[in-house]
């Protein structure tokens, strides 16, 4: 066999056997954590995922629409403005 053939071989054996070693240390406390968190976007409660973060995410849902609907307004009146301008006295 030749050089080449043996490094590949360790280098497959290496991250073959990387997982089964990983599998067996201590799992850190924040990956609970984490799991807690997932598990409350995942309850099927008719809720959308932006809102399901509680009342501040409400908040913010309703302030981000009144802006997007005077942004909006505020375009409307732009080309209305522009369709029929000021008469020059």
């Amino acid at each position: 066999m030749s050089i080449s053939q043996n490094i590949a071989r360790l280098g497959v054996r290496h991250i073959s056997s990387s997982a089964v070693r990983a599998s067996k240390a201590e799992i850190p406390q924040g990956y609970f954590e984490l799991k807690k968190v997932q598990d409350k976007f995942q309850v099927k409660d008719g809720k959308p995922i932006f809102l399901k973060g509680g009342a501040f995410d409400s908040v913010m849902y309703r302030f981000t629409m009144g802006l997007s609907l005077v942004g909006l307004g505020g375009i409307l009146k732009l080309i209305y403005d522009l369709s029929y301008p000021a008469k020059p006295e």
